[in-house]
């Protein structure tokens, strides 16, 4: 998009009911913390500005995508889905609704096709840092974390002080990663020092030949 193209969707007056819904928002006492300065920005460069959607319509899509989300923490997969369906008709790129897909994906542990949809949001939109993270995290619960130095390159490059990314990006240099995939990461479970004790105590038993009491200490065993 050119300077001229930018300008233009700027002082578009299909957007003044985006812009005007923006600082209602943003002045809400209730909700002081509903939008961060980084969600709309990363909104305005993904959908507002690169669109030809007015502003009603970007609203009314991002609030479907907000039901959409709430349906899937609720368990409603196939409604939240369904309604997501209905926003990529509307308009194909909108990462958000890619994003909620790939939230869904990666709360039922299908963990290929979460990263799938979380790469789609941040093609769509790079300056998206939710969408990072996530494919950050996907990239580690699968164990191969090759892809994403690139991806996180690129968004450092449009946000070099995001602390989220460089944290991220301090994660991915020391072989480490957040607490919040400490539950998805599989680890083998560690031994018990009983067990341990009781497995060389059947090794002295079948070294020294009493296979009998052997017999038995594996049948207590198994």
């Amino acid at each position: 998009m050119t300077f001229a193209e930018y300008n233009a969707r700027l002082c578009n007056k299909d957007l003044q009911e985006y812009f005007h819904f923006l600082l209602l928002e943003r002045a809400d006492p209730k909700n002081p913390e509903n939008e961060t300065a980084k969600d709309i920005i990363a909104e305005l460069q993904g959908i507002v500005f690169p669109s030809n959607l007015n502003g009603h319509t970007v609203i009314e899509l991002r609030e479907q995508n907000e039901i959409a989300a709430n349906l899937a923490e609720q368990g409603k997969i196939d409604e939240s889905i369904a309604k997501i369906h209905q926003i990529l008709e509307v308009y194909p790129e909108h990462y958000s609704a890619f994003y909620t897909l790939g939230m869904i994906s990666f709360g039922q542990e299908n963990i290929p096709e979460a990263l799938e949809r979380f790469k789609e949001a941040f093609e769509y939109n790079p300056f998206f840092t939710d969408a990072v993270l996530r494919i950050y995290d996907c990239c580690v619960c699968l164990g191969n974390t090759s892809t994403i130095e690139e991806l996180l390159t690129k968004a450092l490059m449009l946000q070099p002080e995001d602390p989220e990314l460089l944290e991220t990006k301090q994660h991915l240099k020391d072989s480490t990663y957040p607490k919040r995939l400490a539950e998805h990461i599989k680890k083998p479970p560690l031994e018990k020092p009983e067990l341990k004790t009781e497995l060389l105590r059947l090794k002295q038993l079948l070294e020294s030949g009493n296979s009998a009491e052997a017999l038995q200490k594996i049948k207590a065993l198994v």
